[in-house]
């Protein structure tokens, strides 16, 4: 069928908002009126709900007018060039907005045997789902929040809509779609005319584990999860209780150096001035599950290349002491060419000292703590081969159970300070102003992962994890509204620029 000209939506746009404005009116009076003893709850909840639907009505006035107004394009042919000769009125979708279900009518253009083409569709950048793109949005934000259980009630009581798990589910999983590009399309936008900082450029990663289904596990030896044999019928043996995944995380964040003593670190009650360790800022993080720590430690030095291109400020890479980890850090760094100051995390250090103290004191002496103070100020002041010979002196003095528990203990810490004891420059990185704890990341494992992957029972498919886990280290970095932004704009190429001819102007 030809398409026709739209007659004159003058008076029925008119008369139509003259209607919206009669019911508004009408419930101002009703709540207003004389006779009318409301408390104040019953007269915000008559509003919230009444006046949700009239935003409904008010948004379907909208669209309405705008459908009457629709006239036909000239030259409308898909991608591959075939032509749409007959323009066909009539043609409907519901889209369910934050107000509630609005019906879109609009002009079909047709050819035997190809799927219709709507320019209305592109134009009005109407999502594939039936869920308006803000609604699309509030779920996710909701989701990122707490469990899809909470994000289903919270979504129903801020716009009456009940949205199934499963649909929460995916509507997070298409939100997470184009997180993977986002930050290499932002990077030189971000980059063009940036202040470069004076500080150092800090970089740091870690991992959590998050309990998966038992299809989403990593893969262990020669089997899959999931296929591995049972040693018994009832109950699991040893390595068959693993259910959880590990999740990659990194960061890129700067700060301003704050110079320190050792003294000032481990006895700040002793005088500091009032200084406080450097305070990280501009953080960004990068997180993945189902790529492995090499893809996430790339990410760190992309993103560390685009705050610092030229290479001139000062590289420190701030980790725990796993040797993996410190070997794609290394790697990574000797690929671009730069020199990378490694600062093993001086908490981890403390916590091997105190271990060794249990080894060598009585349980609940006062003098543990004197102990573990005293050795890692000689740490902090650049002594650790004193400290290690002391260890081995009193190991050799008070030597422990052969094969017990302290016995091991002493074992590892020896082990641990003399293979990180090239990376345990605290006297340069205290005189620098350096930060020398991994307290950033540690935090990103609890606030990135932890918060919201280890709810009570839940478990994991890859897909939402992942796509939970880039929209929360987005949000972590501050980066929501552009990445909503990119997404929606990205959402619009794919589902509507791309079916037409390039250059095919849709509002003609």
């Amino acid at each position: 069928m030809e398409g026709y000209a739209a007659g004159e939506p003058g008076a029925s746009a008119d008369a139509g908002l003259a209607v919206l404005m009669s019911e508004l009116a009408g419930l101002a009076c009703e709540l207003a009126g004389a006779g009318a003893a409301r408390s104040f709850d019953e007269i915000e909840q008559q509003v919230l709900v009444r006046g949700r639907v009239l935003l409904r009505k008010l948004v379907q006035h909208v669209v309405d007018g705008q459908a009457a107004a629709e006239r036909r394009l000239a030259g409308v042919a898909d991608a591959a060039g075939v032509p749409r000769t007959r323009a066909e009125r009539g043609h409907a979708r519901t889209v369910i907005s934050q107000f509630g279900p609005v019906v879109i009518e609009r002009m079909a253009y047709r050819a035997p045997g190809r799927p219709n083409l709507y320019p209305r569709d592109a134009a009005l950048n109407l999502p594939p789902r039936r869920y308006s793109w803000p609604l699309q949005r509030m779920v996710a934000e909701y989701v990122l929040a707490g469990a899809y259980e909470q994000a289903q009630r919270f979504v129903a009581a801020a716009t009456g809509i009940t949205i199934g798990k499963q649909q929460l589910e995916q509507i997070t999983i298409e939100a997470a779609a184009d997180a993977p590009g986002f930050y290499p399309a932002l990077a030189p936008e971000r980059g063009a005319g940036q202040e470069v900082p004076a500080g150092p450029l800090l970089i740091s990663a870690d991992c959590k584990g998050v309990a998966m289904l038992p299809g989403a596990l990593r893969r262990r030896g020669a089997r899959a999860p999931g296929q591995r044999v049972r040693n018994f019928e009832k109950r699991r043996g040893t390595g068959e209780k693993g259910h959880k995944r590990m999740a990659q995380l990194g960061c890129v964040f700067d700060a301003v150096p704050v110079r320190r003593t050792p003294e000032q670190v481990m006895r700040p009650e002793g005088g500091t001035g009032g200084k406080k360790p450097p305070r990280a800022q501009d953080r960004w993080y990068a997180c993945d599950i189902t790529a492995g720590r090499d893809v996430t430690i790339g990410k760190v030095f992309a993103e560390a290349d685009r705050r610092d291109p030229g290479h001139a400020r000062t590289w420190i890479a701030l980790i725990d002491g796993d040797n993996y980890q410190l070997g794609l850090f290394r790697a990574a760094a000797a690929a671009r060419g730069i020199t990378l100051a490694i600062v093993i995390d001086f908490i981890h250090v403390l916590e091997y000292l105190w271990k060794a103290a249990w080894c060598f004191h009585p349980p609940r002496d006062p003098a543990m703590e004197d102990w573990v103070i005293a050795q890692a100020l000689d740490i902090l002041h650049g002594r650790t081969g004193e400290v290690i010979t002391r260890i081995q002196a009193l190991a050799a003095e008070h030597p422990p159970r052969p094969g017990g528990e302290h016995a091991k203990i002493i074992r590892k810490t020896l082990s641990y300070l003399q293979a990180k004891q090239a990376f345990m420059d605290y006297p340069r990185a205290l005189a620098e102003g350096w930060p020398i704890a991994t307290g950033v990341i540690e935090g990103a494992c609890r606030h990135l992962v932890a918060d919201r992957m280890g709810i009570t029972g839940a478990r994991w498919g890859l897909d939402g994890a992942q796509a939970i886990l880039w929209l929360r280290a987005i949000c972590a970095s501050g980066d929501t509204s552009a990445y909503w932004d990119y997404h929606i704009t990205r959402e619009h190429q794919r589902n509507h620029l791309s079916r037409y001819q390039p250059g095919f102007d849709l509002a003609a």
